[in-house]
């Protein structure tokens, strides 16, 4: 919450004190199916959770308000197809529950006004999560949130054999906390994909890309291009075009969180759907204390259109 100096306790703060790997402490907090860990083992690590005051669900904050209302502040955050779609998912499992969602785009001191005023059931502050250089988990982590869904995009040019590939990120300063985060979990998704870490392709507010840059990274062996989203590898498309680079045949491009119109496009573009409505459901049961349990795992897959195929071998 804003306003509220105490660090955020972190997956490995909670490792440490139950004596456990971080990946169990992020199976445990994110009832992840499938994993034979031990009552003992899943209540030391609930209970580590709960002495640090970590945010087991994404970052919520019980009030036990006057209203029957949840706040979902997303700060900065760019609207997308994903935060859409968790949107529609939040508000029709709040809506089961005799309860409404209020979305708050605001910050700092003008957001904590209006939390006090709304007086909330519970708080999502998903712009606290993605505000900094990583969200340790608190979205799902590398199971199920930010960073798995970024190595499902890097993944798939791994495996069409792309081992050196470039991020497309825009310079503007409303979304510079979730670039560096995503850049970050790319970095990572590289390393353990074992291709190298991914060069730097800075989008230029209001201008086009740059193209001699473009042509330059291919010639240096730059193979395909990861977008930070759809707007930013439509971008790099129409800059292909003007240099005369070949869309896949020079350079395979992959946009992130489908926006819908990459079929349109010429190659269509391949793109990552993050299946967020899901995410939402278990988001507002996790808020309002019930049992997220048996709410659908949110996951994300591979788009493939006509803007990826595999690397030409030399």
């Amino acid at each position: 919450m804003a306003g509220n100096s105490r660090k955020t306790p972190t997956v490995r703060d909670i490792a440490r004190a139950s004596g456990v790997s971080a990946t169990t402490v992020s199976f445990v907090l994110n009832d992840t199916p499938g994993q034979t860990i031990p009552d003992g083992t899943r209540e030391r690590v609930r209970s580590a959770a709960r002495e640090l005051g970590y945010p087991t669900v994404l970052a919520r904050a019980f009030r036990e308000g006057t209203t029957r209302t949840v706040v979902v502040a997303i700060g900065g955050l760019p609207r997308g197809t994903a935060l859409d779609s968790f949107l529609d998912g939040l508000g029709g499992e709040l809506a089961r529950h005799g309860h409404s969602v209020a979305v708050l785009p605001s910050r700092g001191d003008a957001l904590t006004r209006t939390i006090d005023a709304i007086s909330p059931r519970a708080v999502i502050d998903l712009g606290a999560i993605y505000s900094g250089a990583e969200s340790d988990g608190q979205d799902g982590g590398w199971i199920d949130g930010l960073a798995s869904h970024t190595l499902t995009q890097v993944r798939h040019l791994a495996d069409l054999g792309h081992t050196r590939i470039a991020f497309a990120q825009p310079a503007s300063q409303n979304v510079t906390a979730m670039v560096t985060l995503r850049e970050r979990h790319l970095c990572e998704s590289a390393a353990v994909l074992n291709i190298a870490r991914p060069v730097r392709l800075t989008l230029p507010d209001g201008s086009d890309v740059d193209a001699g840059a473009l042509t330059a990274m291919v010639e240096e062996g730059v193979t395909a291009v990861a977008g930070f989203d759809d707007r930013s590898a439509a971008r790099v498309l129409r800059a292909a075009a003007m240099s005369g680079i070949r869309i896949p045949e020079d350079l395979s491009l992959i946009g992130f969180d489908d926006a819908g119109w990459g079929e349109f496009t010429a190659p269509a573009l391949t793109t990552v759907r993050i299946e967020a409505f899901d995410y939402g459901r278990r988001a507002a049961r996790g808020a309002l204390g019930a049992s997220t349990s048996t709410a659908p795992s949110p996951h994300s897959h591979v788009v493939e259109r006509g803007s990826t195929a595999a690397a030409a071998q030399v």
